[in-house]
């Protein structure tokens, strides 16, 4: 879509919102939401930063051109947005925002010199540092917050490497190559390459477990997700039928799998033993926006958990709404609004 360019599982179908709401926020009924959540806007410039036991906005800030992904570090201070930059002119940039004010903002912008095209972003244990792929470089660079600089570069060795996933121990990242159908293994502490492993063509969204033993993958050219093993290096499982696989998550237990596919507008929910699909959501074609990513679809894009893995957040570009949704009983908690093109989105436990 926009880089450099089965058993039978339970289905839900989630209409629009009424129109009365269309401003706000609207609830169903469910545990309560809190903490802070954010979602970039890449036509807008902005990112849109959502308290969540009100559903109010808490700030609309400023980014560099077309921003797409944004990262929260663990402690849930800071948030960091990748300027990745229009189709002619390759962003170069991140937007540094401070979350413990009463209002978030903007506290400065780092600039990435070489490196450009910054995209997929997660920070290492610790906060100080993040991980950062730049797609016209090979590249994740590692960047120090409190300098604002990069501070080491790890090469993937392969074409547009677009989004970066990290261990829960912080030890190895995997990033997805779209311009060569592999996922590049990392050693973070030793800021090295270690391999290569063929997927699928045009790989682009990635998840991988907790304890790093399975790399799920979606393939934008072929609709299917690849489950990768790194102790063998190969693939171990695929599973078919989507429309786009365009973004993937893994609770922190390691059980479940989120999928997001805006072609067929809905969210799906795997078994990550079994693979077999626990349930999904469907969102109707109404209440879209002309800029839809994809003509007819609210288009489910983005995806981001909690912590503890009982909350998930879906942005729904075709809407300009993000979801909150219950893992478990598969059902949608709240709406809320984010500006034009709404794409990632990232949680942080403080509340306002």
């Amino acid at each position: 879509m926009r880089y450099a360019a089965r058993l039978l599982a339970s289905t839900v179908v989630v209409g629009a919102f009424p129109l009365a709401h269309a401003a706000g926020v609207v609830r169903s009924q469910g545990p309560p939401l809190h903490g802070t959540l954010l979602a970039t806007n890449m036509n807008d410039n902005t990112v849109t930063v959502l308290d969540l036991a009100s559903g109010r906005t808490l700030a609309t800030l400023p980014t560099g051109a077309a921003p797409h992904e944004v990262a929260v570090s663990h402690d849930g201070r800071w948030a960091v947005v990748s300027n990745y930059g229009p189709a002619k002119q390759p962003g170069n940039s991140l937007t540094v925002i401070d979350l413990t004010q009463p209002v978030p903002a903007v506290v400065r912008t780092i600039g990435l010199g070489e490196y450009h095209r910054p995209h997929g972003s997660v920070f290492l244990p610790g906060d100080t540092t993040l991980l950062v792929t730049s797609e016209t470089s090979q590249a994740v660079v590692v960047v120090n917050l409190a300098r604002g600089t990069v501070s080491a570069k790890i090469p993937t060795t392969q074409r547009l490497s677009h989004m970066v996933v990290l261990t829960a121990d912080g030890h190895h990242a995997f990033t997805t190559n779209v311009g060569d159908g592999t996922i590049s293994e990392l050693d973070v502490s030793r800021h090295a390459f270690v391999r290569t492993i063929a997927v699928a063509p045009a790989v682009e969204g990635i998840a991988v477990s907790p304890a790093g033993d399975q790399v799920w993958v979606g393939s934008d050219k072929t609709k299917i997700v690849s489950i990768v093993t790194p102790a063998s290096g190969a693939v171990a499982h695929t599973i078919g039928g989507f429309g786009l696989p365009y973004r993937l998550a893994i609770t922190s237990d390691g059980k479940t799998a989120i999928i997001t596919d805006p072609a067929s507008a809905v969210v799906r929910f795997f078994n990550t033993a079994t693979r077999a699909e626990l349930g999904r959501l469907t969102f109707a074609a109404d209440s879209l926006v002309p800029t839809a990513e994809v003509p007819g679809s609210p288009c489910p894009e983005g995806v981001t958990l909690t912590p503890d893995g009982r909350t998930a957040f879906v942005t729904l570009q075709g809407r300009n709404r993000v979801v909150a949704i219950d893992v478990a009983s598969r059902t949608v908690l709240a709406t809320m609004p984010t500006g034009a093109w709404s794409d990632g989105v990232a949680y942080s436990a403080l509340a306002h």
